[in-house]
């Protein structure tokens, strides 16, 4: 059934009745009241327009009763004049007062025939002053006919009164009806209704989901009523499919549990430390447990080769173990699969080829190729494989390509962290080369020039110049040795946090060991402790200064000032022989180490500083900002 439109649709609403019924009642009541209002208005001119036609029958009495003195005439002058004003003004009326003449003709008529009357026999004969028997018979005859219109305008008035009175029942009887009719009509339109919407409700209430309520009508209550059945209509379907509702909004509950459960746990076992080939494994262990698959394996992409590498499998024949070691991009589906971007499910038994066939051999209906990614990066493929057809919900889809995502970036972590390391090592080694260089490598050079020296004076028999170069060489092996114990120990340091105030006594306590050298510590500052990385080049840099001071600077004294402040400083003052920063070679064999500092020093983002002078010492002074502090 269609809903009506437009202005009919709008008089069915409740609104709309209510509306129309209430300007239909006050219609009535305005019209009723303003009729009695006229009526009244006009009983109010006609009681007036008696009075003055009453006054007209004493004016007449009293002007033919005066006498003809000259007192006397302006009396009935003056009483003539206020009889014409009175039959002018009942002629014309006065609505101030109100006063006019019912709107009758005999009553019209009966004044015209006494303003003629008055004007062409009373008039005259009262200024005339006439008092004869036939004037007096002139003027009873005159009284009469005012008489006359006195009645007939009384008896206007009373139809009015009577008109008026029956309009005073007619208006108590519109109030009666209208006080039952409205309240019929509100019972009919709204309180049955209403009432009707309760008991349903209360139905509703008490357990009887099939209650309904009749739409017989469009308005409100009509709406109000089909929404109702609506609600009771779908209260009924809850009630009635609560029970597996609930089971499925519980198997969906235990299923989002168990894939964020996996999640976790997945996180947490790809985070720990595994080789990739046990990562890969424990991953796809956990897949199989996840989705029932009876085989998988993983294999990454080698991009320069252009193979797929397996690298872990679970539950493969060994034969198809041998096909799947290594084979091509678009060896197979799952090679093919690398291209596509999205997850690849495919039935065995849909498709021909011998890649296919490998699968069939091995027992296997259903293959489930997903991609192992690191933003957005293809790494690889993982396969899940299926001795029964099998269909992986979209939901189990989306978690698996999640869960390839987080092995992803697991592996390139790995590969990034061996890459790191890798990339430690390589700067460690090139310390220690260019500490060789710059030590060892240098003292042999020395060494082998004094051997050549030394074979020169053995030749020419020159004993002194050979007891020199002797005694340089034996100066030159001690320094060897010196130099690669300190090597030896810098290698084998490994300081914490607690330790390292320990280690830097124990190494100035070596030093002056070494050299006899006296050195002064002074250590301040409440700020916390540095990282292990900054610990580690800060005591290599104090070890490369002080093997500095004992090769080179020809020292009686050192001062080593450490500050642990919100910015950490560093400072090793002796009082050597110095140098002259300016000169050139200021890497030459007198200044070794300057350079390696430097590089320890960049490491952890702190700078060096170095003041020497001829014959005045030198300062070496580290200094690391908090902001590198606060980052590290």
């Amino acid at each position: 059934m269609t809903q009506p439109l437009g202005p009919i649709r709008y008089l069915q609403s409740l609104s709309s009745k209510l509306l129309v019924l209430s300007f239909l009642a006050l219609a009535v009541s305005l019209t009723s009241i303003g009729y009695t209002l006229v009526l009244s208005w006009r009983l109010e001119g006609g009681a007036a327009a008696i009075n003055d036609v009453g006054s007209l029958r004493m004016r007449t009495y009293r002007t033919a009763y005066l006498g003809a003195t000259q007192a006397q005439r302006q009396q009935i002058l003056d009483e003539v004049d206020d009889f014409d004003t009175i039959l002018a003004r009942l002629r014309h009326g006065d609505p101030a007062r109100p006063l006019f003449l019912p709107a009758s003709r005999e009553v019209h008529q009966q004044q015209q025939r006494i303003e003629e009357q008055w004007q062409s026999r009373i008039r005259p004969l009262l200024l005339s002053g006439g008092d004869s028997p036939q004037t007096t018979e002139q003027l009873r005859a005159f009284v009469v006919e005012i008489d006359r219109q006195v009645s007939l305008v009384e008896r206007d008035n009373e139809a009015n009164t009577a008109l008026l009175r029956m309009f005073q029942m007619v208006l108590i009887a519109l109030a009666l009806a209208g006080a039952v009719s409205m309240a019929y009509l509100l019972f009919l339109m709204v309180i049955h209704p209403v009432n009707r919407l309760s008991q349903a409700i209360r139905r509703l209430r008490e357990g009887e989901l099939d209650t309904r309520v009749q739409v017989d009508r469009q308005d409100e209550f009509g709406m109000l009523a089909s929404g109702f059945n609506q609600m009771a209509a779908r209260l009924q379907d809850l009630y009635q499919n609560l029970e597996s509702k609930v089971d499925h909004k519980t198997r969906e509950v235990e299923e989002q549990n168990l894939q964020l459960k996996t999640l976790y746990d997945m996180t947490s076992f790809l985070h720990q430390q595994h080789a990739l080939d046990e990562m890969c494994q424990g991953f796809l262990l956990r897949l199989i447990q996840l989705v029932g698959a009876d085989a998988a394996n993983a294999r990454l992409i080698d991009p320069q080769r252009g193979k797929l590498d397996q690298i872990a499998q679970v539950g493969l024949p060994e034969e198809l173990q041998a096909h799947e070691e290594c084979i091509p991009h678009d060896a197979c589906y799952c090679g093919e699969a690398v291209q596509q971007p999205f997850a690849v499910l495919r039935h065995i038994g849909e498709m021909e080829g011998e890649e296919i066939r490998h699968c069939r051999k091995a027992g296997f209906s259903s293959i489930a190729v997903f991609h192992i990614r690191n933003y957005r990066m293809d790494i690889g493929i993982f396969t899940l494989f299926f001795k029964s057809p099998r269909v992986l919900p979209h939901a189990e889809q989306m978690l698996l390509e999640t869960l390839g995502q987080h092995l992803g970036v697991a592996i390139e972590n790995q590969r990034l962290a061996a890459c790191e390391r890798q990339f430690a090592v390589s700067e460690e080694r090139n310390l220690m080369a260019q500490g060789l260089h710059d030590s060892i490598a240098q003292s042999l050079s020395f060494l082998n020039l004094q051997t050549q020296m030394l074979e020169d004076a053995m030749a020419a028999r020159e004993e002194e110049q050979a007891r020199e170069n002797l005694t340089s060489i034996r100066a030159g092996v001690q320094e060897c040795y010196e130099d690669v114990r300190e090597l030896l120990l810098n290698f084998r340091v490994r300081i914490s946090k607690q330790e390292f105030p320990e280690a830097v006594r124990a190494l100035l306590q070596r030093f002056e060991q070494q050299t006899h050298v006296p050195v002064s510590l002074e250590m301040g500052g409440d700020g916390k402790p540095l990282d292990p990385q900054q610990q580690l080049q800060v005591f290599f840099i104090l070890q490369e200064a002080l093997s500095n001071v004992r090769k080179h600077a020809e020292a009686s004294q050192v001062n080593v000032a450490i500050d642990n402040s919100a910015n950490f400083s560093m400072s090793i003052r002796d009082n050597g022989r110095g140098f002259d920063p300016a000169l050139q070679g200021i890497r030459s064999s007198r200044h070794v180490g300057l350079s390696i500092m430097r590089e320890r020093a960049s490491r952890i983002h702190s700078t060096i500083q170095i003041h020497s002078s001829p014959q005045g010492g030198t300062t070496v002074e580290l200094t690391l900002p908090q902001k590198e502090r606060t980052t590290a």
